[in-house]
């Protein structure tokens, strides 16, 4: 059976023009400033290093909000990473962003760079929390991000995080 790695690249709080309520991206990624090319490159050599053969390996960017970087360093992080795609020791890239950083061009450039799995940082399907949270989009650009994103057959994944300001179990279990 093969296993599934993610090796991750932490790109902290790089593009999000936001400052959320809870994300302090610095702290959690233990991370100040965003990897180069290079650090790239060697964060992806060292993990396949411990990987056992025939295993499925994506490379996953989270920390900030990959769709909110600027195109030029999306593309350049993308094209770190071409050669494992090429060579078949990784098999995708897997994105983490914002729902209201996704479209048409952004979703083409993600699929034209082989990123196959793009993970919505969504927190809530509460109008009311997603405010309170600081989040700057409400459940509307949730639902068109999503069907922008499944339209162009990437694979979806949405991130909750119960117990924000507003939140309760009802509203929990309504996002859920």
């Amino acid at each position: 059976m093969n296993r599934h790695y993610n090796i991750p690249i932490f790109i902290p709080h790089v593009g999000c023009p936001f400052t959320c309520i809870f994300c302090n991206q610095k702290r959690i990624a233990a991370v100040t400033s965003p990897p180069n090319i290079e650090e790239i490159k060697l964060i992806i050599e060292q993990h396949l290093k411990t990987i056992a053969k025939n295993s499925t390996v994506e490379v996953a960017f989270f920390g900030g909000s990959f769709t909110a970087i600027e195109k030029a360093w999306q593309i350049n992080y993308l094209q770190a990473v071409k050669p494992y795609l090429d060579s078949g020791e990784v098999g995708s890239i897997r994105v983490s962003t914002r729902p209201d950083f996704i479209d048409e061009d952004v979703l083409n450039l993600l699929k034209e760079y082989g990123v196959k799995t793009i993970e919505l940082g969504v927190q809530s399907l509460d109008d009311g929390v997603l405010q309170k949270s600081g989040r700057g989009y409400l459940v509307a650009d949730v639902a068109k991000a999503s069907r922008l994103i499944k339209k162009h057959n990437f694979t979806l994944g949405i991130q909750l995080m119960l117990g924000l300001p507003g939140d309760d179990f009802d509203l929990a279990i309504k996002s859920a």
